[in-house]
């Protein structure tokens, strides 16, 4: 027994001997004027005047030579764009030494002198995300949000601009990491208020740590917007002008030491134009009964928004935030409608609508942020407070004809709703030790919604119209989400990294109705876990596996019990006593580099319980309404397939494939409907030289299933041309989209207990771009990025039209 604790002894001082011959010296690089790490510089050792060793700072600014001899020694850093800077004498005895704060001070550079060869890649796989750089993407200039999400590879995107991520419509659209009030009313609304020239980045994560709010099923789609970090007065211009869409935009900001002021702002002008053939046949009895009804439908919508930022780095520690975003549109859609009945050969009902509907908001969030850093790095704590708040009207009215157009019945209804929100949340970030870290953070949100909504009619057709109380009802519904996470990160270079997190959150709910409706109310509590590991291999390899649990819950588009009836044979609704999904979602990525080539492999499975559905169901007298219910569970699992490479120098090309089988199952309707889908993506863009390029774009999307049907697949492609000019401060680029279609045609069937309808649709969207940008402003410097409050637990509509 002696002679083991002997051993372990002498072993234990031979180690506390030789560890008292090194010594540790680290110390953290950062920019002077923008107070932020400055990456990746490189820093030397120095003694006499000889270097002894060189490591490069970290993402952080940090910097740490690990085994230092006793000695006095001279420490130098340096990055192209700095002057080089010199700290010491440092004393390196018998304890570690802490060097603290370098600030690095930006070289003064003839910008003539200096030529960036380095491009980012299109599409770049990162450890937790995919991220699509749209800025570098010429062929959605002048196009709206959508144009950039039909870019990517696992996001489809339809006609109405419903979007999907692997095949799921049950995400979250965050706009530069927050909540938006109009992205929560209406995905596909939103997206058409966001110009594609002011987006910088798009995310896709479809494994979200238990930091994030607890979004359910597909993932986030984060939208990042560019902003000028640059020093001095800088800006753009952009009036883009085309065949269905005018998009003009500006920008300016203004930087001075710490004090940075930015704003943005843009006009949108559209009009949309398609026709739809319905036939529907359904049984009453023993009767069967034939409808079909053509509608022409021409939309206009008209959008603004603008936003303003202040931030302050009060010292190198401490920064304050604030800022306002504001948006307002109108959308109105008129429809010509012919509708006919017959049953068993017989003439039944017929009809000839003209119709009106309009959806007319506007509404901001105000926003508050404060950041401390600490002198050990990584360290940070943030409070983030914001308010937001949205009013809307939502409109129709109707005019019934006769085969001779004299009109005997009127309608018309309006659904006056608002929306209020607001946030206040606290994380803290510390680091064990140089590859771990541990996060936490608390955060509530608070959630008021009201809907007032009245119908009237005029049954001769008249102008005297006479409300009908049985149909109108107010709608107030109050909601509070209580959170707080931990997060263990653990990133070692060559060994498997984790993130470990757990997160709890707790729901009240309170709703109560006008018109006698029995008030009710809802509180639960949900645990909800995620793990992911992470290895990079030999040869530019990665892989990364991951597990997460997600709640979603309904928001406003969902809940809204205002059913609208502008046409009488097709109504829908919302379902305020909906309860929120529940998600397991499993993940194994794979990524690898082999010189110009890049390829990213993915397999998923998604199991979603208590999935929300629209259900349609037809009455007796023929009419459908469609309303959202939890009647289905949800599963997905697949591929997704990319690859980016260079064929030559100046032709690159990107390509995905995205294939999964959906099963959707409802055991209280006793229905079930499962398919294969897929979507296929390619992308190529050539560069002539002296400023010009070209760029082709088309995808494809399969046939997709829901609960009692499937929508139809469709196609489409554009072609760009673009050109610098006025030494590469402006560009004119030209695109043109479905030159060889004048429609986008497609097929969407739906089969209930005592009905069968199909739906031929089509879509007119060949037309011209023209793209116009002029930059002004002079370059230097940057700035660290800021947190942002981002409320990513609500289910997002999809908007109807």
């Amino acid at each position: 027994m002696k002679t083991p604790l002997l051993t372990l002894a002498i072993l234990a001082l031979t180690m506390n001997f030789l560890s008292a011959q090194h010594v540790r010296i680290s110390g953290l690089l950062m920019d002077s004027t923008a107070s932020k790490p400055v990456e990746f510089a490189t820093v030397a050792l120095l003694k006499d005047g000889k270097i002894t060793e060189g490591v490069t700072a970290d993402a952080k600014g940090r910097f740490v030579f690990a085994k230092v001899a006793p000695g006095v020694y001279i420490v130098q850093a340096s990055l192209m764009g700095y002057t080089s800077k010199t700290f010491g004498p440092v004393h390196a005895d018998k304890e570690d030494v802490e060097i603290g704060v370098i600030k690095l001070a930006a070289a003064a550079q003839n910008l003539k002198e200096v030529t960036v060869s380095e491009q980012k890649a299109l599409f770049e796989e990162r450890s937790d995300r995919m991220v699509y750089n749209a800025e570098k993407d010429i062929s959605i200039k002048g196009g709206d949000a959508t144009d950039v999400l039909k870019k990517i590879p696992s996001i489809a995107v339809d006609i109405e601009g419903n979007v999907q991520l692997r095949g799921s419509g049950n995400i979250k659209v965050l706009i530069n990491n927050k909540p938006s009030n109009v992205v929560a009313r209406s995905v596909s609304e939103a997206l058409k208020q966001i110009p594609a020239d002011i987006i910088k980045q798009v995310e896709v994560i479809t494994s979200p740590s238990a930091k994030y709010d607890a979004e359910g099923t597909a993932g986030i789609i984060n939208i990042i917007t560019k902003k000028n970090t640059l020093k001095g007065t800088n800006g753009s211009i952009s009036p883009n002008f085309g065949q269905w869409n005018n998009w003009p935009n500006a920008s300016i900001s203004h930087r001075n030491k710490g004090l940075t002021l930015s704003a943005n702002g843009g006009f949108s002008n559209w009009k949309n134009k398609r026709y739809m053939q319905q036939l529907r046949t359904f049984t009453n009895g023993d009767t069967v009964t034939n409808q079909d009804q053509m509608q022409w439908i021409n939309g206009r919508g008209k959008n603004f928004y603008g936003t303003f930022n202040a931030d302050l780095d009060i010292d190198s520690l401490n920064r304050i935030g604030a800022g306002i975003n504001y948006y307002n549109g109108i959308n109105t859609n008129r429809f010509d409608i012919t509708f006919d009945e017959s049953s068993q050969g017989v003439s039944g009902q017929y009809f000839q609508r003209d119709m009106r509907r309009t959806y007319d908001w506007q509404g901001a969030t105000v926003n508050f942020d404060y950041t401390r850093l600490f002198k050990k790095p990584k360290r940070e704590l943030a409070l983030l407070m914001m308010y937001s708040f949205e009013g809307e009207d939502s409109d129709y009215d109707s005019d019934v004809a006769t085969r001779e157009n004299a009109v005997y019945y009127r309608e018309k209804s309006y659904n006056i709703s608002n929306n209020k929100e607001g946030t206040i949340q606290l994380d803290f970030t510390n680091p064990l030790d140089s590859i771990s870290t541990l996060e936490t953070g608390t955060k509530t949100i608070f959630r008021k919604i009201l809907s007032d909504y009245r119908i009237s009619s005029a049954i001769d057709g008249s102008d005297d119209f006479h409300d009908m109380p049985q149909q109108a009802n107010v709608f107030d519904y109050a909601q509070q989400v209580t959170s707080a996470y931990l997060v263990y990160n653990r990133t070692p270079k060559k060994k498997w990294g984790i993130n470990l997190g757990a997160r709890y959150e707790h729901t009240f709910i309170q709703a109560n109705f006008l018109n006698g409706t029995a008030a009710f109310s809802n509180n639960y509590g949900n645990l909800i876990p995620s793990v992911s590991l992470s290895r990079s291999l030999k040869k530019n390899q990665q892989v990364r596996l991951s597990y997460t649990q997600r709640i979603q819950r309904p928001q406003f588009f969902f809940l809204n019990p205002y059913v609208n009836q502008a046409d009488s044979k097709n109504q829908y609704g919302g379902n305020p006593y909906l309860k929120p999904e529940l998600t397991h979602s499993v993940e194994a990525n794979y990524s690898v580099s082999i010189k110009q080539t890049s390829i990213n492999a993915s397999f998923f499975l998604r199991q979603t319980n208590n999935a929300i559905e629209s259900i349609s169901s037809v009455d007796s007298t023929g009419v459908l309404k469609q309303i959202f219910q939890n009647v289905a569970e949800n599963s997905a699992y697949g591929l997704n397939l990319s690859a980016n490479t260079k064929l030559m120098k100046q032709w690159t090309v990107n390509g995905s494939l995205n294939l999964f089988y959906n099963v959707l199952e409802s055991a209280e309707l006793k229905t079930r409907n499962a398919d294969w889908m897929y979507r296929i993506n390619l992308n190529s863009t050539i560069d002539f030289g002296k400023g010009i390029k070209a760029q082709l774009f088309g995808f494809y999307n399969s046939p997709r299933v829901n609960l009692q049907g499937s929508y139809g697949g469709f196609g489409f492609y554009n072609i760009v041309i673009q050109k610098e000019v006025l030494k590469k401060k402006g560009t004119i680029g030209f695109g043109y989209d479905n030159p060889f279609n004048r429609r986008i045609r497609w097929k969407n069937d739906f089969v209930g207990a005592n009905f069968v309808q199909t739906q031929d649709v089509a879509m007119y969207r060949r037309g011209w771009r023209l793209n116009l940008k002029y930059e002004f402003g002079q370059v230097s410097g940057g700035q660290r990025q800021k947190k942002r409050i981002s409320n990513d637990d609500k289910k997002s509509g999809e908007g109807n039209n």
